[in-house]
């Protein structure tokens, strides 16, 4: 009887099973939340990108169209300023790099000044277009000029002179004015409310400050590098 009992004992624990308790972690939901938020953020970037960029490239070919449409007398004026500015160049009678370095980030810092007062403003869509297409149109001009006045030697000299720096300052200026561009629309659109605008206007500005650090850098390229390379490459 207690050898019946005892297995009866046995058995019932055996039955009796500690409750498990059991969590599904929400990964897919959280994934689809992240996925949902770059989404809603890269989209409209993208779309700004994208249109902006169709404006660089409409300033740059209409640039070098007007650089091809001078007449006589206007291309031997801006091909003897060119040919002089070479000649400094080429017997390193330009100005010092620390100087040339500190007019050029006057020069950029203006410009990436407007870009960030343009997209403070509710209306800056415009005022940055029309700011990247002047830029984006000098660049064209300059290039344009530069090599159908030159030759095949000029397709060398504006790839070192101009495109070398011109092309890390201009993404600088895109991005900029993508930034610049978000950042109004949402204003516009009152995404955000009167105690987180602050913050954001915040990291808006933190945002230009590393822009304009890789206006700087382009500035010391141009400064620095470049007139070492165009003397190399005009034989002095």
């Amino acid at each position: 009887m207690m050898h019946t009992h005892k297995s009866e004992v046995d058995k019932g624990a055996e039955e009796v099973k500690p409750l498990a308790i059991t969590y599904t972690p929400k990964f897919p939901y959280f994934r689809q939340s992240v996925r949902k938020s770059l989404l809603d953020w890269t989209q409209p970037a993208l779309q700004t990108l994208v249109f902006l960029l169709a404006v660089v490239l409409c300033g740059l070919i209409f640039g070098g169209f007007t650089a091809g449409q001078l007449g006589p007398g206007e291309s031997a004026v801006i091909g003897q300023a060119v040919q002089g500015l070479l000649t400094a160049v080429a017997h390193h009678q330009l100005a010092t790099p620390d100087e040339l370095l500190r007019q050029k980030v006057i020069q950029d810092g203006r410009l990436l000044a407007l870009l960030w007062l343009f997209g403070l403003s509710i209306l800056g869509l415009p005022f940055v277009v029309i700011a990247l297409f002047l830029r984006a149109f000098t660049i064209g001009f300059a290039v344009g000029f530069t090599v159908i006045h030159f030759g095949w030697q000029g397709v060398l000299l504006a790839g070192l002179g101009i495109f070398a720096h011109q092309i890390l300052s201009l993404s600088a200026l895109l991005c900029g004015g993508v930034v610049a561009v978000r950042f109004s629309a949402n204003v516009l659109q009152s995404a955000y409310n009167k105690r987180e605008l602050t913050t954001k206007i915040l990291k808006y500005s933190l945002t230009f400050a590393i822009i304009g650090g890789v206006m700087v850098l382009a500035g010391w390229l141009q400064s620095s590098i470049e007139p070492v390379l165009l003397s190399g490459t005009l034989g002095h």
